[in-house]
């Protein structure tokens, strides 16, 4: 591994404020494996153990010397709201959407897990048994229709998500 080594910081200036540009580079020899290979795509992120500095990747050769991967990367900007910085971890904290409603539920409800104001959603129920009735919090800003085969309409009639 070598670098940084940039003697001189690239800032820009506009309207009397002054903003600094990331500009320090490394360069990176380490042996060629499929897993690094894999990992290590232009344009990737990452982050070195206990360093706090983000970088990315930009060049990659695994032509030039056999069995040795260079990377070059250079410093960018960290992502405080969806990488954890503290672990040098990338996306980490980025939070996927997950259906819970899967097949594997005995009583299973299809339909959006997460609404949105003023737009219809229909729900059905196609759990094991028939039983059962469709109860509503009346106290919720919600319009319904109950359909021929069972199924609910809902509109969610309030100005915000729920």
């Amino acid at each position: 591994m070598r670098g940084p080594v940039e003697t001189k910081i690239n800032f820009i200036q506009k309207s009397g404020i002054s903003v600094d540009v990331p500009n320090f580079s490394l360069n990176i020899l380490m042996p060629l494996t499929s897993a690094s290979k894999d990992y290590f795509r232009r344009y990737k992120k990452f982050y070195l153990q206990d360093d706090d500095i983000c970088w990315r990747v930009e060049g990659v050769d695994y032509i030039s010397t056999p069995g040795i991967l260079e990377i070059v990367a250079v410093e960018y900007y960290a992502n405080e709201t969806e990488d954890d910085i503290d672990n040098g971890l990338v996306g980490a904290l980025t939070v996927k959407d997950i259906d819970i409603n899967t097949d594997r539920v005995e009583r299973l409800i299809s339909g959006e897990t997460f609404i949105k104001p003023k737009r219809e959603y229909t729900y059905v129920y196609t759990g094991l048994s028939s039983d059962g009735i469709w109860e509503l919090d009346k106290n919720l800003p919600i319009e319904y229709r109950i359909n021929e085969d069972q199924s609910i309409t809902i509109k969610w009639t309030a100005s915000y998500s729920g």
